[in-house]
Order: structure tokens, then C-alpha cells, then sequence
């Protein structure tokens, strides 16, 4: 048994390095401010946020919409830098704001999305509601924001 266990202990200890080396984490970001001033060696992801007609897609208004209406929109992320794009998290500023993100990294050229909820549930006038991602990219942070009109119904 003792043979077994001693046999046994070195396999798990490598499958688990195995699973640490595959994660994303603080090693695969590499930050160019240093010390020593900035490095200009390191390459660096950069975000465009891509909306209509080739404008800045980092707000959307969802016009005018009726009091408890769920509504959705999905904006694209595209890495023109020249390394590879991690989100690492999405905050909105409010509970009835949901943000989902692309998990994998974005190649640079590629693009992932952000998927936001809206729900106007006990809301009503003029809504502004802001999602902050957290990303590998300088700067880090990157303000998304909706708007919504919302009208209770008589």
C-alpha cells in the first residue's frame, strides 16, 4: 500500500502543475510600465470597441423602452494590438446591469464580446448605467455604457 501511495503521489503532483500552466493568470500579462519608465520592447494588446459605420461603439442608447422591459445589447471587442487581448472582469455600476465577456483571449486582429442586460424593472426617465472591464491592455480599464429612456406605461 505504502509502494501504492508513494507511486501515486509524484502523478498528482504533476497533473496539478499541468492545470495551473493552462489557466490565465498575472505571468501571461506583461506590464511595460516599470521602474525604470516604460519599455517600449513589450508588445501590448489595444482595444478598439467597434459600433456602426466604423464609429466608436462604446456607448449605446437603447432609445425609448417600456418600465420592466428586459433588453440586451452586444458589443464587439476587437484587439488591434500586437498581443493577446484577456478580459479579466466586468463591474456595471448597478445591480439591474448584467455583463457577460469572451473568457478565451482575443487574438490580436480578432475580436470577443461583451453581452449587457438591461432590466428597466422599477425604473423610469432617463437611464445611464456604465459596465468597467478589466483587461491586460494600457490603460487597463475600459468604460462601456448604455442608456435607455424608460417610460412607465399609463
Amino acid at each position: 500500500m505504502k509502494r501504492f501511495l508513494f507511486l501515486l503521489l509524484p502523478l498528482v503532483i504533476i497533473s496539478c502543475e499541468k492545470k495551473e500552466r493552462e489557466k490565465v493568470g498575472a505571468r501571461n500579462v506583461a506590464n511595460p510600465i516599470t521602474a525604470d519608465g516604460v519599455n517600449t520592447q513589450i508588445k501590448l494588446p489595444k482595444i478598439e470597441i467597434l459600433g456602426k459605420d466604423g464609429k466608436d461603439g462604446s456607448t449605446f442608447d437603447f432609445g425609448v423602452i417600456i418600465q420592466g422591459e428586459n433588453v440586451a445589447h452586444t458589443f464587439i471587442i476587437k484587439n488591434v494590438g500586437e498581443a493577446d487581448l484577456v478580459i479579466s472582469q466586468a463591474s456595471a455600476s448597478c445591480g439591474c446591469t448584467v455583463p457577460k465577456f469572451s473568457r478565451e483571449p482575443i487574438a490580436p486582429g480578432q475580436t470577443g464580446k461583451v453581452e449587457v442586460a438591461f432590466s428597466s424593472a422599477g425604473r423610469s426617465g432617463q437611464q445611464l448605467k456604465t459596465i468597467t472591464l478589466l483587461t491586460n491592455a494600457q490603460p487597463s480599464t475600459v468604460t462601456l455604457t448604455i442608456k435607455a429612456n424608460v417610460i412607465v406605461p399609463n
